[in-house]
Parts: C-alpha cells; structure tokens; sequence
C-alpha cells in the first residue's frame, strides 16, 4: 500500500517546519528591507535638504547683491546650478531657480530657461515659506527651499533627486532574502527530515513488529535499544505482549477445562436420558422372565409376555438407533430443491394426526420460490420434527401457521402453535439432548436437538420462542446458497 508523505507524521512536521519558517523569513526579509529603505531614503533626504538649503542661502546673497548694485547676478546662479550637478553622490536629475511666479531664472537644462510653471508641485513650492519635499513619482524626490529673508521672498530652489538608484537597490535586497530564504528553506526541510527519520525510523520498526509478532508464538527479544520514551515505549509493548499470550494460555487452559466439563456433563445426560429410556423395557422384560421362571401361565399369558418381551427389546433398539443417529452427523447431500413442494410432502406425511387432533392448517407461501441448495432428506426430517411437536402440543385443536419467506439471501421459516407453549424456565433447556417434555413413552428428547444439528450444517440458525400457555414459534433462517460445513 502506497502512503501519502504528507500524510506521515515526518511529513506533515516537515510542512509545518516549513511553512513556519517561510513565514518568518518572510517576515524578517520584508521587516529588513523597509527598515533598510527607510534609512536609505532618510539619508537622501537629509544630504538633499542640506544641499539645497546651503545653495539656496548663496542663491538668496547674490540676488540680494544684485538688487542693492553689488554685483551682477548674470551667470552666477547658473555656474551655481552647473556646481550642484557635477557632485558626485546624489542623483540630481535637475535643479532650478523661480522667480515668485514661477519662470525660470536658472535651470540645469539651458532650454528650460524663461518657462513658467503652473503644476500642482511648483504651487505648493512656491507657496511654502519652508523646505518643503514633494514626490512627484515613485522615483522622483523634489526639495525646494525658498530664496527668503522674513517676509522678503526673491523665488524657490528646486532640486529633483532620483530614487532609481535606491529602488534598484531595495530590489536586490529583495532577492538576495528570497535568495536566502529558499536556501534556508531548503536547509531546514533536509535537517528536519534528518532528524524526524531518526526519532519516526524506531516507530515504524515496532509498528511492523507489531504488525507481523503473532501472540502464539515465541515473542522475540527487543531489537531496538535505547534509553529514550521510545525504548520505554517498545520495552512497553513486549511487555504487554508477553501479558497476551501469558493471558492466552490461560484462556486456552481454562476453555479446555471448560471443554471437558461440558463434554463430561453432556455424557452424564446422555447416560441418564439412556438409563431412562433401556431400564424401564428391561424391568418389563425381567418381570415376564420372572414369570416364566416360575411357570403356570397358560399358552394365552405365555404370547402375552412373549409380546410383552419383543416389545421391550423393540423399545431399547430404537432409543439405540436414535442414539446412534444423534451421535453420528452424516455429509449433507445438497441439491436445488423446491421448499414448497418439501413442507407440502411432510404435511402429507402428518395428515393423519392434524385430521385426529381437529388442528387447522394456514400456510403463508410464495407460489414460486428459488430453488434452494439443501439436503432435502435432512432438511424434511427437521421439517417433521417441528411439525409433529407442533401437532403434539395440540392434542384438543388449535391452529398451525407455517409461513416461508425471502429476506436478505436467506430463506426464513416459521412454524407457529397454539397448544402449552413453552414455560420460561425451560426454554433454554429445549435444544438439549434427551431433554423433553412430554409424557414417557412419547419422544426420545432427540428431536429438536438432532434438528439443530442438521440447520447448522446448511450454515443455518434455529430458534424457539414461546410463553406457557401461549403457544410456540420455531424459526428457521437457511442461507439460500452453499454456505454451511458439509
């Protein structure tokens, strides 16, 4: 049988493991690369800010010089902007200076120069009175720093810096954690499994132990040493085992004394029953031989003992065949046969008696039945023992209901009274040999036991149910194919 490795303990620990770390990891990478972009983006910041306050304080003294006939201002901020793009560091990717309405007053692009902006981003520039920064893309940063003295403003310093550079950046990071975290994954899941092999390898050991040890024979030593929760556990389980078949034997021993108590019990019944049934002919037959010891009779008393005699060694040869027939358990004869026509035939049988005893006869079955697989000699002479113990608990009349029916492959049979029924402190006892109740002289107490006997060789069951004076119901039940011991 193939097994699901997730399906086992190491597997699914092992997905677990994994899934756990992959969680961490995940964590811990996006934990470090947002820690990672906020120090590099603050670092930006913070040299950009520095920059354009520092250019805007020399940008603001040369136009105040300009404005007051100092100097000329022609070419000074443009040689300022020029400085601030050949630094080496940042990414500047421009820098201008506007006037208070937003054109151009010096640009890193000479063709930008006398353009006016109107954008949302110079608007709030302009209108800052502090170093203000402004996103205006994911990779763009715009600082501007205003050309003020108190409530005096010449224009704004703009400078935009490019976050390519650190997003390229952050981007490796990325890939070297996940470059990591694979690797690590993978570490794990080969150590994890490793290591489960060497605490699930002893449990699969003693699970085949377990599987394949047979309590009735020889219980080996432990093969697995270790001084571990799994060598107690598998010292545990030998020592349970060798409690099974300490416990087995005992149950042997005591099911063979149990065996034997029966057997002798049994004996004594058949003994018993044997001993009633021979001593009362032989005590006939003694008295007439008493008789003809003492001689006188006439030739009339002489056939009348004679009579007497034959009929008691009769009686005697006949408890000694029923005997013989209860002892033996002759091999069943099957062959398919129509149980219809087989009730029909054994009525025909007890025609006689049912007419004497005024007993009425309802039969509840199927016109067409399957053909059953039964000895059908055997199964007729159940079939008469039922019926005529029936007929025989109805000495002044009743009724006798025989039905058969098909019910999950099996053939039912039930065959009901109205005569003495059955008082409950015998019911258990009616199946037991030489056990009966009706008057001596009248049944052998063989009947329903050599009954059982033949049902239970079809792979059948029988059973008797019934209250004193309520009558009885015998049920049949026979597998419709071959499924009894032969």
């Amino acid at each position: 049988m193939r097994i699901n490795p997730l399906s086992t303990l190491q597997g699914k620990f092992t997905l677990y493991v994994s899934a756990l770390i992959v969680v961490i990891m995940t964590g811990l990478s996006w934990g470090v690369i947002s820690r990672e972009r906020r120090l590099m983006e603050d670092a930006i910041v913070r040299e950009g800010v520095a920059l354009a306050e520092s250019l805007a304080i020399s940008c603001t003294n040369t136009m105040i010089y300009e404005e007051v006939g100092l100097v000329d201002e022609s070419g000074l901020l443009d040689n300022y902007i020029s400085d601030l793009m050949k630094r080496k560091g940042l990414p500047i990717r421009y820098a201008m200076v506007l006037d208070p309405q937003g054109s151009v007053i010096a640009h890193s692009s000479a063709k930008e120069e006398g353009r006016s902006f109107r954008d949302s981003i110079t608007g709030r520039a302009l209108s800052s009175p502090l170093t203000l920064l402004q996103y205006p893309s994911p990779d763009l940063l715009d600082i501007s720093a205003p050309l003020a003295i108190s409530s005096k403003r010449w224009g704004t310093l703009r400078i935009g810096i490019s976050l390519e550079d650190m997003r390229n950046e952050l981007s490796a990071l990325a890939w070297k954690y996940t470059f990591y975290t694979a690797g690590f994954i993978m570490m794990a899941i080969i150590v994890t499994g490793f290591l489960l092999g060497l605490l699930t390898g002893p449990l699969k050991l003693l699970s085949e132990e377990m599987d394949t040890m047979k309590v009735r024979e020889g219980l080996p030593s432990p093969s697995l040493v270790r001084r571990d929760e799994i060598g107690s556990l598998y010292r545990s389980f030998h020592r349970m085992m060798k409690r099974i078949k300490s416990d087995e034997e005992e149950r042997e021993r005591t099911q063979r004394a149990l065996y034997l108590t029966e057997k002798m019990v049994a004996i004594g019944k058949l003994t018993a029953g044997m001993a009633h049934e021979i001593n009362n002919p032989l005590g006939g037959i003694l008295n007439c031989i008493y008789h003809f010891k003492k001689g006188g009779q006439s030739a009339e008393q002489r056939n009348e003992y004679l009579d007497l005699m034959e009929d008691g060694v009769r009686r005697i040869q006949r408890r000694v065949t029923d005997l013989l027939e209860y002892a033996r358990s002759p091999s069943l004869e099957r062959s398919a046969t129509d149980f219809r026509s087989l009730v029909e035939r054994t009525l025909a049988l007890l025609d006689y008696q049912i007419q004497q005893n005024r007993i009425s006869v309802v039969q509840e079955i199927p016109e067409v039945l399957p053909p059953i697989e039964i000895d059908k000699d055997q199964m007729g002479q159940v079939l008469l023992n039922i019926l005529l113990n029936a007929v025989q608990a109805m000495p002044d009349g009743g009724v006798l209901e025989i039905s058969v029916q098909i019910l999950a492959e099996q053939l039912i049979i039930e065959v009901s009274d109205t005569g003495a029924g059955i008082p409950e402190e015998i019911a258990p006892n009616v199946f037991d040999p030489f056990f009966t109740t009706k008057p001596d002289g009248k049944g052998t107490g063989l009947g329903l036991w050599l009954s059982q006997q033949i049902v239970e060789r079809h792979g059948g069951t029988i059973r008797v149910a019934g209250r004193e004076k309520q009558g009885a119901t015998v049920r049949i039940s026979i597998p419709l194919t071959s499924k009894g011991a032969l």
